[in-house]
């Protein structure tokens, strides 16, 4: 079976803090995205002009699914998800290959 990558890449709202944005991060992933089955890894990355790299591994793509279906309801993933500029986001997940 093989591990899945989830990479969502999106800008923060006008006027969102990076520290606060971090810390709403941090809480997501302590508060859901580590709780979820099939969870590996999770990496985070800012490029100089302001674009956003969210990029999660997990164990099958049926867990990728089924977290990205339940981090919609979320009451721990909201914060976060509030600070994101929806007409920004760019979601997509792959199948990896090599591992």
């Amino acid at each position: 079976m093989k591990n899945a990558l989830e990479i969502a890449s999106f800008r923060l709202k006008g006027g969102i803090a990076v520290e606060d944005f971090l810390k709403a991060s941090i809480e997501m992933e302590d508060g859901f995205a580590k709780k979820q089955n099939g969870f590996i890894k999770r990496t985070l990355a800012q490029n100089e002009s302001g674009e956003w790299v969210d990029v999660v591994y997990w164990k099958t793509m049926d867990d990728a699914t089924k977290a990205m279906e339940s981090a919609m309801k979320s009451p721990a993933c909201a914060p976060m998800f509030g600070m994101i500029d929806d007409a920004s986001i760019k979601m997509s997940h792959f199948q990896i290959q090599n591992l």
